[in-house]
């Protein structure tokens, strides 16, 4: 049983709460942490944020408890966000991150959306690579991107549309030959009795030798 305390204050912002934790998140922790959370839940608060950022350690149970916890509050029609950027909670989250709210920071949880994830990205680019992306940058480079998108799905929309255009002319080609060489049997059945008794061919030979006379 591991000694060091998690510290967790709690303070009321209109109708938010603010869970503020701190210090190391073991997993002898999660069910006394789980049980207060869950008591706020069910004292009829519906929003909460957690805020992470200074949880020096997190053990593998802590993201699955406070999966557990968002699903509870998501069924009374709630939302519960979540704060922080440090290594240690963000390695914890990580197979969960597209299941969570995650904020960086109280700007991009003010900001929100759009803005709130380029920020966020922004900031996880600088300190992985060192390169700084300003915000018009940001937007020009997702602009950029969203039109060469387009283009392609323009471009595979007109694909689409020139393949669909000659099945149709294959089509119509296909039924065209059926119908010509159907046409070419009976008319090949009708004359055949011609050939037989020579009709035919004595008729062609008459005008042959009419159009050699002067």
């Amino acid at each position: 049983m591991r000694s060091e305390a998690l510290d967790i204050s709690i303070v009321s912002r209109g109708q938010t709460l603010r869970v503020v934790l701190s210090g190391p998140f073991h997993n002898e922790q999660v069910n006394g942490i789980k049980e207060k959370i869950s008591g706020l839940i069910e004292d009829g608060n519906r929003r909460l944020i957690i805020d992470m950022e200074n949880v020096v350690i997190a053990d593998d149970g802590v993201a699955p408890m406070f999966l557990t916890l968002a699903n509870l509050i998501k069924g009374k029609n709630g939302d519960i966000k979540f704060i922080f950027r440090n290594e240690a909670v963000t390695k914890a989250f990580a197979p969960l991150r597209n299941m969570l709210s995650i904020y960086p920071d109280d700007l991009s949880l003010k900001t929100g959306g759009f803005f709130g994830f380029l920020k966020y990205r922004r900031r996880l680019l600088s300190r992985k690579t060192g390169v700084r992306l300003s915000r018009p940058v940001a937007l020009i480079l997702l602009f950029t991107l969203a039109g060469w998108f387009i283009s392609l799905v323009f471009i595979i929309h007109l694909q689409n549309q020139r393949m669909r255009q000659q099945e149709r002319e294959l089509g119509e080609l296909t039924e065209w030959k059926q119908r010509a060489d159907s046409d070419l049997k009976n008319l090949r059945d009708r004359i055949r009795p011609l050939l037989q008794l020579g009709i035919l061919k004595d008729t062609i030979e008459t005008r042959s030798h009419a159009s050699d006379r002067p």
